[in-house]
């Protein structure tokens, strides 16, 4: 997915903050400790839509039904090396703004395409990353096709609140237009792409490609990508015992296959294809 790029300086970053205040051992080697979780013996996982291919399934209050995806396969994955089964695999909705707030939260960890930064991390936890992400392009019907990043600057962009896709277009892209803003929990941007109100939403290549495949005739494609050198890390309370325990567990799927595996899986479409925006 993506293109792989190295990430061993977000990698070192989390690592260092996980140091700081996500150890939680114990000297007890007689008896395993138990894990630090909102209620032992049950994994209760934060989530959001619309995330085509990380999040699929049927919205029912708070939870989904007949869940799918990237990221419940993450989560189930990562339940799994923590010693939980699948059956107690919690899903609890989470809207994307309330993630990123710091404070306790309801869930244990939330898993929600959440890019890695400096500025974040001042108030909530992250794991090491589990995925490569750039921000992408994706562009209205009728809308010429840009071929660089200074095409885009004269078009009418969008992108969803509080992501690192908006602070892209305010901070460097600088365009002639201020951008339209839509929620991360529902499918405003996306519908503002296909009625044509938004010319070209900057949003992250997977999900804007998961997006694109799920309705072709909607919009005018991804039309490229902005190298954004991003990694997705699970969301924690600031501070929270249980990162040092997740951060093994997605080492070890790392190191096993399975994240790859599930990459193949739910990602249907060749990185090298998708032109990168200069």
């Amino acid at each position: 997915m993506k293109r792989f790029f190295p990430l061993l300086a977000v990698a070192v970053f989390v690592l260092a903050l996980a140091a700081c205040g996500g150890g939680g051992g114990s000297s007890d080697t007689t008896k395993k400790p138990e894990l630090p979780l909102h209620h032992q013996g049950k994994l209760i996982v934060g989530f959001d839509v619309p995330a085509p291919s990380f999040w699929n399934g049927q919205l029912h209050a708070t939870t989904l039904l007949h869940p799918t995806g990237f990221e419940y396969d993450l989560a189930v994955a990562i339940g799994r090396k923590l010693g939980i089964g699948k059956a107690h695999v919690e899903l609890l909705r989470a809207p994307f703004h309330t993630i990123l707030l710091p404070g306790k939260t309801p869930y244990d960890f939330a898993l929600e395409e959440t890019t890695i930064t400096p500025d974040r991390a001042k108030g909530v936890g992250f794991s090491a990353p589990y995925f490569d992400a750039n921000q992408g392009v994706l562009i209205a019907k009728g809308v010429t096709k840009p071929t660089s990043i200074a095409d885009l600057k004269s078009l009418q962009t969008c992108a969803q609140s509080s992501t690192t896709g908006l602070d892209w277009i305010l901070h460097k892209l600088h365009p002639t237009k201020q951008p339209l803003i839509y929620s991360a929990s529902n499918s405003s941007a996306f519908d503002a792409v296909a009625t044509r109100a938004c010319q070209a939403l900057i949003l992250d290549v997977p999900i804007i490609e998961a997006q694109s495949q799920k309705q072709p005739h909607a919009y005018g494609g991804v039309a490229g990508e902005i190298d954004t050198h991003e990694g997705y890390g699970a969301v924690f309370s600031k501070d929270s015992a249980l990162i040092s325990h997740v951060n093994k567990a997605i080492t070890a799927l790392q190191n096993d296959g399975t994240i790859s595996d599930l990459t193949q899986r739910w990602f249907n479409y060749d990185p090298s294809a998708i032109p990168v925006l200069m």
